[in-house]
């Protein structure tokens, strides 16, 4: 389906699903309704069909077309939710839903998607830089885990390359690194990228650091942000640490995938603490390199704070070709 063919259809219905809640919306003419936007507890509900029966009951509409974008692997036809009990085939949902065309897509891929479209009250800008035109993008995305994907532009359209660069061998450069892998190592065996940058590591960190400080510390990760952003030093510097390490495996990110059209920072944590992680030492780790320093200082690297990314990648999605 063409682009051109898919904006004369009008409206559509959009999701985001995570393990939580279920985030809907209309997109009219390719164009995310901002005041269409629900959002619904998944437990409520007893599976995706009745969500969604349920969302369009309450905007009094009909639809054609849909992109949903999930928190979980969504090849095949077969989808199985990670952290919730909804599962459901593709082709059934969408003879189910009476659609012309249905999209299925995760969330992280939404989130990519959205970066072409979001407008620049959208994005605190941290550091200098200034993207090139076309060129690859990065979104990088600590939360529950760590999300890593990137964009390339083909044609008129962005194709996103998804990955799993979060899983990709964590790696020290300063001797407080090397200390920190070694209690990790103890206690995970295999060190990840995501085994330091996401809530759960954020714990991990903070409890490494504690332990070289002499101290027996376990707190929350909203917990240690909190008494970080209060000051306590202990948590000031698990959550400076932090931001450093994110900066340096945005870097690896950007190098390995040549994104010099801007390299975004997404997921739940950071945008908890945006002034915060401006004033890190994210940028200067991020531009660390002996060899490809004046490379990395010429891309700009940006906090993404737009409420709704993941359903605006799902309104770019669905008159994307691309996009299967």
């Amino acid at each position: 389906m063409s682009r051109d063919t898919f904006l004369n259809d009008s409206m559509a219905l959009v999701a985001d699903i995570g393990g939580t809640n279920a985030r809907f919306a209309l997109s009219l003419n390719g164009q995310l309704q901002a005041d269409s936007v629900e959002v619904l507890a998944c437990n409520d509900f007893e599976n995706l069909d009745h969500a969604v029966s349920h969302y369009l009951a309450i905007q009094q509409v009909a639809v054609d077309h849909a992109c949903m974008a999930f928190a979980c692997p969504v090849s095949g036809q077969q989808i199985k939710m990670t952290n919730n009990h909804w599962a459901f085939n593709k082709s059934e949902m969408k003879e189910s839903l009476r659609l012309q065309s249905f999209k299925v897509i995760n969330d992280f891929t939404a989130q990519a998607l959205a970066l072409p479209a979001l407008p620049e009250n959208s994005l605190i800008k941290v550091g200098n830089g200034e993207s090139i035109e076309g060129a690859t993008k990065l979104i990088i995305g600590p939360g529950t885990g760590l999300g890593v994907a990137a964009l390339k532009k083909v044609g008129e359209h962005w194709l996103p390359l998804p990955g799993e660069g979060g899983h990709a061998a964590f790696s020290p450069i300063s001797s407080m690194d090397n200390e920190i892998l070694n209690i990790l190592q103890q206690k995970l065996g295999y060190v990840s990228w995501e085994s330091v940058l996401c809530g759960s590591g954020i714990e991990l960190l903070f409890e490494a650091h504690s332990t070289l400080s002499g101290q027996v510390k376990k707190l929350k990760n909203h917990e240690i942000t909190a008494q970080a952003l209060s000051g306590d030093p202990l948590c000031k510097q698990t959550l400076l640490h932090f931001c450093e390490l994110l900066g340096r495996a945005a870097s690896n990110a950007a190098l390995t995938t040549g994104a010099q059209g801007g390299v975004y920072i997404a997921g739940g944590i950071i945008p908890r603490f945006p002034e915060f992680f401006a004033q890190s030492d994210f940028r200067k780790s991020f531009e660390i390199n002996d060899k490809m320093v004046s490379y990395l200082a010429a891309i700009p690297t940006s906090l993404i704070i737009h409420d709704n990314p993941g359903l605006t990648g799902a309104c770019e999605a669905l008159g994307n070709p691309l996009i299967p």
